[in-house]
């Protein structure tokens, strides 16, 4: 192996995605890091492994009972190494079940550049700390260099502080139903005031505006992923994919299929290393 590959982080990766869909994930980290597929708990490293991961990846869409006890189970089998956790599907209560599991970082998919830089820089760090001489000092990694831009406030974003509890459950939520009321009594106030505060501040209306974030992700899968259109659909809140569909071409002025077909060929595929041997059932 070359220095230059040696100084990479090590990702272990399990892909437990309905539809398979490690692979544009991957893609994202796998020029700065080495990627390993994980097949079976039977791919975690011994104990006595003298170059383990420096990461385990948990890759989901929607988490259930049987992938969240998977990852607890290589939690236990695998105590020294941590686990970054990506989903879909985001909730503040999986947020919290994730770092009260230890898990050491939480990503939700997909992932945005500068949410993407920030976690490479975090792996670097992490890298630096596992790989130091034993002896030396060691420092703890830092995840992340500045404070959220929803406590970031400056003079001229006090105004907006009123609806920046139903603007992060908005972005938390959007792919769930929300009701205009809920937000309102969120924020203590009439659904009246809080619908004209919303469009004064946002520029649009609370119905636009969660249809905007909806319409965005689903933007971000479709070029992203090969996630069916009718799976997109149900992802970002839709129950029916033909009224997605034709929100779609309202928003955007093409329809989700013609979107797709307008990319380029991809020139470039990740250079995932697989592991020989073992069982694509993760949960033998």
């Amino acid at each position: 192996m070359s220095a230059k590959a040696a100084s990479k982080p090590r990702l272990l990766w399990f892909d437990l995605s309905s539809a398979q869909s490690a692979e544009q994930c991957i893609e994202q980290l796998a020029p700065p890091c080495q990627v390993t597929l994980g097949y079976g708990l039977g791919s975690l490293p011994a104990a006595d492994e003298k170059n383990p991961p420096d990461m385990i990846c948990v890759q989901f869409d929607r988490p259930d009972s049987s992938g969240l006890n998977l990852l607890l189970e290589i939690k236990r089998r695998a105590p020294s190494i941590p686990i970054t956790m990506l989903t879909v599907q985001h909730s503040e209560e999986l947020a919290v079940w994730a770092f009260r599991s230890g898990v050491w970082e939480y990503l939700t998919l997909p992932l945005s550049s500068a949410e993407r830089q920030r976690y490479l820089k975090s792996l670097r760090d992490l890298l630096d700390l596992r790989r130091r001489p034993p002896g030396s000092q060691r420092l703890r990694p830092v995840r992340t260099e500045q404070l959220p831009d929803c406590v970031r406030l400056n003079r001229s974003q006090h105004s907006h502080q009123p609806l920046y509890a139903a603007l992060a459950h908005i972005d938390n939520h959007f792919r769930e139903r929300i009701e205009e009321k809920e937000m309102a009594d969120l924020c203590a106030m009439t659904v009246v005031r809080f619908s004209r505060l919303f469009k004064q501040n946002c520029g649009i209306g609370f119905q636009e505006y969660v249809m905007r974030k909806r319409m965005q992700a689903a933007e971000e899968l479709l070029l992203n992923s090969e996630i069916p259109v009718s799976s997109v659909a149900y992802m970002v809140g839709f129950k029916d994919p033909s009224y997605f569909a034709r929100a779609f071409r309202q928003h955007f002025g093409h329809s989700p299929s013609a979107l797709r077909q307008a990319q380029p060929a991809e020139t470039t595929t990740a250079q995932v290393e697989r592991l020989d041997g073992g069982s694509a059932d993760l949960l033998q």
